[in-house]
């Protein structure tokens, strides 16, 4: 076809269809599916072809008689050191060089090429200097050259943003030894039932320590039928929906990758409106490998994120960001398998009330049957993402997010200064700085199923890195009190100090604490015949202790129709045992190795489908075109 004679939307499409057999009927369903969901023709035509999301872009080449590539890194030079990377999403054009001649390098909409073509027809030195490429191919490009920009921006964001915010900046030796030190004293004193007879002082302050959290998923679970996680009205139709990112970052996890791209690919939403980026470690070259694999389809891209200090999750995310292209962004682990219309259901949140900016996703664990430690983080997550969550949420309190299913703003993440590279659990720390800025966070009624450890050894490691980050979390929003409670307000400020530090104080003081009452009950059952009220009022208070996460943990598992795995409660004291020994680990590690990421190890959920679910009252749903 020549580019010089008028031509109508439908040769347009025809020419960039790619089947020619039957272009026209593709080119018209192409035309008409992209009026429905208002998306690009080319984008459409792109997502018709799952091998082959580049094959529109170099027919536009052709129609056009211009140059074609699917590399162009080696073509282009950083960019000017001033260039704001949040613009590196909305680039659609670039300079470089080819052979040493100017070349601009363009990924253009449909509407564009109709100009092209009348620009190219009437100067003929513009068809030398133009060449045609993806968006992906652009976008490859642009992270490729300009990794320093990208890598200074992951670490330094929030530090830019919020002055001594950050694990790297507000966490000194001398904080993290104090802390440490302060926490062994508190420990310490879970040893006075076998050396002391008047226990009242002590077991007054052991029972605060232990009783505030409980008390805490009590009241969770006391409220919980008025605290139900958000659902919206009604969905978004196609053509509502904007342009969602997706954020997997992954490490070493290469056998992952086509679960996870399952399960993006099953999304209840727009192929065309997906912008699904593998965030992968350089020293992951399997991973980048596999990962590569899936870019057929023109949801997929990859951000290889290079080999810098720390090696983080946070700082991964943080890469990648500025490179995100959707309204809404929403992080899913390589071991995820997200309901597939959460996206929908967020985006229609969004929508409905302006004031949320941000939903947290219902973690459910779908190994459980294969060790009592992935049935007992069953029963935890049950009743923390279930009941504990969604209360924080209604209450107004701060929300300390889990690390994936957490959905955002996009321009309002970036404002707040994104994750904390630093912070070994960001999405906790995220979540409370949010609270602190006056940002809305609620639960969100989807579910996305995860992956527990399975071993003792693969459950401490995990958990010990969870508690390190607690513990950054607690020690930089307590830097300055005075400024942590005027943002917060006492309520706020209280629920946070429970939830954070008296989750971490918990956990360190009740493995001695277990040990040295039982130790005292059988001295006493042994040389007395009967406890001592001490020993009685010991015991009571690791009841009390243990009677918040049972009380929630029956209510979330009801709720997932998991009830067979409430007998499993019985060994709570054993898992919080494992737990203490998380915190001993923890707390060493925020000494010697503050930034140290102890990545876990997943299997792949094989065949689990999304199954149990929370019930879900039924929300209206317009019609949708697949």
């Amino acid at each position: 076809m020549s580019v010089v004679r008028p031509f109508d939307d439908v040769e347009l499409a025809e020419a960039l269809a790619a089947q020619p057999g039957w272009s026209r009927h593709v080119a018209e369903a192409a035309l008409d599916r992209a009026r429905r969901i208002d998306a690009d023709p080319l984008d459409v035509l792109a997502a018709m072809d799952g091998a082959d999301r580049e094959g529109p872009y170099r027919r536009a080449a052709a129609f056009l008689g211009v140059q074609y590539r699917n590399d162009i890194t080696r073509f282009l030079l950083p960019l000017n050191g001033d260039f704001d990377v949040d613009r590196f999403a909305g680039l659609r054009s670039i300079r470089g060089q080819i052979e040493g001649k100017e070349t601009l390098f363009l990924s253009p909409g449909f509407a564009h090429l109709r100009g092209l073509a009348a620009r190219v027809g009437e100067d003929g030195g513009l068809r030398a200097r133009l060449c045609i490429v993806s968006p992906a191919t652009l976008e490859g490009a642009i992270a490729q050259t300009n990794p320093e920009p990208l890598a200074t921006n992951a670490l330094q964001r929030l530090a830019r943003r919020f002055p001594l915010a950050s694990a790297h900046l507000d966490l000194p030796m001398g904080a993290r030894v104090g802390f440490v030190l302060a926490m062994t004293a508190l420990t310490g004193l879970a040893v006075a039932p076998v050396f002391i007879t008047n226990l009242a002082p002590v077991l007054a302050l052991l029972a605060l320590v232990l009783a505030l959290p409980s008390g805490f998923r009590l009241w969770a679970a006391f409220t919980f039928e008025r605290n139900e996680a958000l659902r919206p009205g009604k969905l978004l139709d196609d053509r509502q929906l904007p342009v969602y990112t997706v954020l997997v970052p992954m490490r070493d996890e290469a056998h992952m990758v086509p679960q996870i791209s399952r399960a993006l690919k099953a999304l209840d939403y727009p192929a065309e409106k997906l912008d699904i980026k593998f965030v992968v470690e350089s020293a992951s070259p399997e991973t980048v490998t596999a990962a590569r694999a899936q870019l057929g389809d023109r949801r997929f891209s990859l951000i290889v994120v290079p080999r810098c200090r720390p090696y983080t999750k946070p700082k991964a995310l943080n890469y990648a960001l500025p490179l995100a292209r959707g309204s809404h962004v929403v992080v899913f682990d390589a071991e995820d398998l997200p309901d597939p219309g959460q996206l929908r259901a967020a985006a229609s949140l969004f929508a409905e009330d302006a004031t949320l900016e941000c939903l947290q996703g219902e973690l459910v664990i779908a190994n459980a049957p294969r060790s009592w430690v992935a049935r007992m983080f069953a029963a935890e997550y049950a009743g923390h993402f279930g009941v504990l969550l969604p209360a924080i949420g209604r209450a107004g309190f701060p929300v300390p997010l889990g690390g994936t299913s957490n959905h955002f703003r996009t321009e309002t993440l970036k404002g707040i200064g994104a994750w904390d590279a630093f912070n070994v659990t960001e999405d906790a720390d995220l979540g409370i700085r949010m609270a602190r800025l006056g940002l809305r966070v609620e639960s969100l009624a989807t579910v996305t199923l995860e992956e527990a450890p399975e071993s003792m050894g693969a459950w401490v490691r995990q958990r010990s890195r969870w508690i390190k980050g607690w513990m950054q979390t607690l020690l930089v929003h307590s830097a300055r009190p005075a400024k942590l409670l005027a943002d917060l307000g006492w309520s706020s400020l209280i629920a946070f100090y429970i939830f954070v530090g008296g989750m971490v104080l918990s956990l360190s003081v009740h493995g001695l604490f277990l040990v040295t009452t039982i130790a005292r009950l059988l001295y006493d059952l042994i040389v007395g015949g009967a406890a001592d009220l001490w020993t009685v009022a010991g015991l009571g208070t690791l009841l009390f202790g243990y009677a918040g996460a049972v009380v929630i943990s029956i209510i979330g598992l009801d709720r997932i129709g998991r009830k067979d795995i409430a007998p499993w409660l019985f060994a709570l004291p054993a898992y919080w045992l494992m737990a203490w020994c998380a915190v001993v680990l923890a707390g060493f590690e925020l000494v010697f190795k503050p930034y140290h990421w102890s990545k876990t190890s997943h299997r792949g959920l094989g065949s689990s489908s999304l199954t149990p679910t929370p019930h879900r009252a039924e929300v209206p749903h317009t019609q949708t075109t697949q």
